[in-house]
């Protein structure tokens, strides 16, 4: 035994640990290196190529290999093999039940096959492709909790040798390992996969929900203008068409959303005026403002410099976050935009600020999450998620801060070069 001090009269002292067998130390040495590596940031393929290598050589085999099962074929193939041969048996497909490999799959069982040219159920197409004459196999099952995964299989023992029960011992151990390791990469990737469906079910809900929204809106217009053609009443004929008008920029700009999320946000820096831009967008937004009662001020910087950022993403932020202001804000309300940069700064700051209802404490950590609006039927919940990925591809970061019925400020933060700064200044 290892680790145990020897019991009865021929113990040579009280607390003494001996050892009698190197070979048993080996052997443990080599589970724990395979545990370490299982514990490592190894790849599948890395870990599993480790407890080839040891296992090969504390039991001394000339070959070593993994094979996998086909959860849909039953049919064997190598996964990993080490030694004479290796890359020649990967070709090879073993069907279902065959080979001594086969039969340890079939029962379920180790096994050791000492003389295994005089076994009937050697797949000897295996040695006419590698070779490789195999004298000698050790096999041992990969099974886990979940299901048997495959055979961890050893060949030819050094010098002529037979493998014995110390060999299938450290195999066994080392195997249960390897199935323990196939196991947790199947979870993992089966977590992923079911994370992926997730995400792809609730992107193509949120997208239905939205368009159905849309085409709702078009087929109410639709409706007002048929009727009002039919009477010639050409004020609610223009009433219709401009609900029909709107809803279709609200599916182009879903369309244009969509595809931004979608794809690598590509953006082209070069010299801006972001006092002007801003104005403009300000100015853009003022009819629709004022029909809510709404006020909208701007403040520009001093003495700004054109800076290097991209105009078209963000005028197209800033349009998101002021048709959020105003839609959040009240009768008689006033939504502020700034522009600040501090002496020396190396980068500037837009802030958006209303007066309205604020945002509830339950809904703050929604607010960037694909899909989630709380406008109801006029929001596709798209504009903030679209603006916090364009601002980080910008390099910049982008805040918030609300308090319920006194209002909301985002704030954005830009580097005035165009390129990521790790200054994380905010302030307005």
């Amino acid at each position: 035994s290892i680790g145990r001090p020897k019991q009865g009269p021929a113990a040579k002292g009280p607390g003494r640990f001996i050892s009698h067998d190197r070979r048993a130390a080996e052997e443990l040495d080599a589970v724990l290196t395979v545990s370490r590596a299982l514990g490592g940031k190894l790849d599948l393929q890395g870990v599993l190529g480790v407890a080839l290598e040891e296992v090969a050589e504390i039991a001394g085999a000339e070959g070593a290999s993994i094979l996998l099962i086909d959860p849909e074929t039953s049919v064997m193939r190598f996964y990993l093999a080490a030694g004479p041969g290796a890359d020649a048996a990967k070709s090879v497909p073993l069907p279902p039940g065959e080979g001594i490999c086969g039969h340890t799959v079939r029962t379920g069982e180790p096994f050791i096959v000492n003389d295994a040219q005089n076994d009937p159920r050697l797949y000897r197409r295996v040695d006419n492709t590698t070779g490789v004459t195999t004298r000698n196999i050790l096999c041992v099952p990969l099974r886990s909790n979940e299901r048997l995964w495959g055979v961890l299989e050893l060949i030819n023992k050094h010098g002529g040798a037979d493998f014995d029960k110390h060999d299938l011992s450290l195999a066994e151990a080392v195997g249960a390992q390897i199935a323990l390791a196939l196991e947790n990469a199947h979870l993992h990737a089966e977590g992923l996969r079911k994370e992926r469906m997730a995400a792809v079910g609730r992107t193509v809900s949120g997208l239905a929900h939205c368009v159905k929204n849309v085409l709702n809106g078009i087929r109410s217009g639709s409706a007002v203008v048929d009727r009002s053609l039919a009477v010639k009443d050409f004020d609610r004929v223009n009433h219709g068409w401009g609900v029909v008008s709107k809803n279709f920029t609200m599916l182009s700009n879903l369309v244009l959303d969509m595809l931004s999320l979608a794809r690598e946000a590509n953006c082209h820096p070069f010299p801006t005026d972001v006092n002007d831009l801003a104005e403009q967008v300000c100015q853009l937004m003022t009819d629709r403002a004022a029909e809510r009662g709404i006020d909208v001020g701007f403040v520009p910087a001093e003495n700004l410099q054109e800076v290097m950022t991209d105009p078209t993403q963000i005028y197209r932020c800033l349009l998101n976050l002021l048709t959020n202001a105003v839609d959040a804000g009240r009768e008689g309300g006033r939504v502020a935009v700034r522009i600040y940069r501090g002496p020396g700064r190396p980068r500037l700051t837009i802030s958006v600020a209303d007066n309205g209802a604020g945002i509830s404490p339950e809904n703050r950590s929604k607010l960037f999450r694909e899909f989630f609006t709380t406008k109801g039927n006029h929001g596709t919940g798209l504009g903030l998620p679209v603006t916090k990925k364009l601002i980080n591809a910008l390099g910049g970061t982008i805040k918030f801060h609300s308090v319920v019925e006194r209002g909301t400020k985002f704030v954005i933060a830009l580097p005035i070069d165009g390129m990521p700064n790790t200054d994380k200044e905010t302030s307005t």
